[in-house]
């Protein structure tokens, strides 16, 4: 690790997050007052964000068009102190993600157009720039807007090099199903879990756990909103409360929070409870504020307040 903390490489999704919360009761199929704000997002964004205000060195490969969204997500990067190791289509549209909240922040719809992600191909990463970032690198995230093929060959050479997966979406964490056993921990929701599974949409957390763990996964969170979240920790399965989040702000981005934060403490060399009990805290931080700067401490010290996680039989 470097002098200033680990060096993550992050390979994934940056693009401008559309957000839309109704100001009232939802309602399916109807037009709905409301407010909407414009932000640079993406799994391996928000995760390199939240690397970076805590200490981290965070570079980020991704993919963008020639146009002024790509514009915005170089700045942003720059912004936030992220190496921005991403390449340029200029005839291509950069990817967009359009999200669509109830009064409460909770996902009702959204549209992702990410159709220049497909074009990082296993090829791509095997330019010596690419190779050098993720040799010199002390964990990688991988997220699941990249290709299938992509993910199974970043994850087969990785070598000693911890890889850690956001699953993004439950149309698009099929994509891990092959590199599963390659992975040091996946980060996803119970949908995210349920889709990866294929016919488990009535199972809890706990149950999507062990079924995760059958597929050779060594370690998994199976977050469920604010409802207790299921760590998976090679073979055993622990039930774990999130703390209270009085006021939403909004939880887009919040699961790839949670995730960088857990990353984090297990370079630490914690055991991975305790580092998902600490992405919770961060992830309470970011849904009901923004995490700040040097939230590592009080993200601990949020953390130890939590109910003791509950290991399963």
């Amino acid at each position: 690790m470097g002098e200033t903390g680990p060096n993550i490489v992050l390979c994934g999704g940056a693009h401008l997050d559309r957000v839309a919360r109704s100001s009232g009761v939802f309602r399916e199929g109807a037009s709905n007052p409301g407010v909407s704000h414009e932000t640079i997002g993406g799994a391996s964004f928000n995760a390199a964000r939240a690397f970076s205000r805590l200490g981290a060195r965070p570079c980020l490969v991704s993919a963008r068009g020639g146009d002024g969204v790509g514009q915005l997500v170089e700045a942003a990067l720059s912004f936030e102190g992220v190496e921005d190791g991403s390449l340029t289509w200029l005839d291509r549209r950069s990817a967009s993600y359009t999200a669509i909240l109830d009064e409460t922040g909770e996902l009702r719809a959204a549209i992702a157009d990410m159709e220049i992600y497909d074009l990082l191909s296993p090829r791509v990463f095997r330019r010596a720039h690419l190779r050098q970032m993720l040799d010199r690198a002390d964990a990688v995230i991988l997220d699941a807007n990249l290709p299938a093929p992509t993910l199974e060959a970043l994850a087969a050479r990785a070598g000693e090099t911890p890889i850690f997966a956001i699953a993004v979406s439950p149309a698009k964490v099929v994509r891990f199903r092959a590199c599963l056993p390659a992975l040091s921990a996946l980060f996803l929701s119970r949908a995210e879990a349920a889709s990866l599974l294929g016919d488990a949409d009535d199972a809890s957390p706990a149950e999507l756990a062990r079924r995760l763990a059958h597929l050779g996964l060594a370690r998994a969170v199976v977050t469920d909103g604010p409802r207790p979240a299921a760590i998976l920790d090679r073979g055993t399965v622990h039930l774990q409360a999130p703390p209270l989040v009085e006021a939403v702000r909004d939880v887009t981005g919040a699961g790839d929070t949670l995730a960088a934060v857990a990353t984090l403490e297990h370079l630490a060399n914690r055991d991975f409870v305790s580092c998902v009990r600490a992405g919770m805290a961060a992830a309470s931080l970011h849904i009901a504020s923004e995490l700040p700067v040097g939230a590592l401490d009080r993200c601990r010290s949020l953390a130890s307040a939590l109910p003791p996680a509950t290991p399963l039989r």
